[in-house]
């Protein structure tokens, strides 16, 4: 069961047109988010490599909102099953491949912002070339 379906009507046998066209579509998009994706992070990869900071800012300003969207996209499907929320055993494939995509979006995303897993220029970055790091006494940096 991916949403609530009124138990009196029965679901059509064939899609309208316009519910067929809105699906195309919407794949359609998910599509092009994940080539503009590819190709951004490419990019900043590619080309923003000798610049630290600037591909942060740049990573950053593209995994915000797709964090955001992870976030709403799993609140608004757990909000649309209402009372099936944590019935597990009642939940469809195809709920199941809803939920499982969208943490696996999710948790990749959150590590980068938490910085997890790679370098992160505030963190790593200026003070360690300086010899400012933690592990550096004062005297070592005056």
């Amino acid at each position: 069961m991916q949403a609530p379906w009124p138990s009196h009507i029965p679901p059509p046998q064939r899609l309208p047109l316009a519910t067929m066209v809105t699906v195309v579509q919407l794949a359609h998009v998910c599509g092009l988010l994940g080539l503009i994706n590819f190709f951004l992070l490419r990019a900043a990869r590619l080309y923003l490599s000798s610049h630290p900071t600037l591909q942060e800012k740049v990573v950053g300003a593209l995994l915000t909102p797709l964090l955001i969207g992870d976030v709403l996209h799993l609140a608004l499907t757990f909000w649309a099953l209402g009372d099936m929320r944590w019935n597990f055993s009642e939940w469809s494939i195809m709920l199941w491949l809803t939920v499982i995509l969208g943490l696996s979006l999710f948790v990749p995303r959150l590590a980068w912002h938490l910085g997890i897993g790679r370098y992160a220029e505030c963190r790593d970055g200026k003070g360690k070339r300086r010899g400012l790091g933690a592990n550096v006494s004062l005297s070592e940096r005056l």
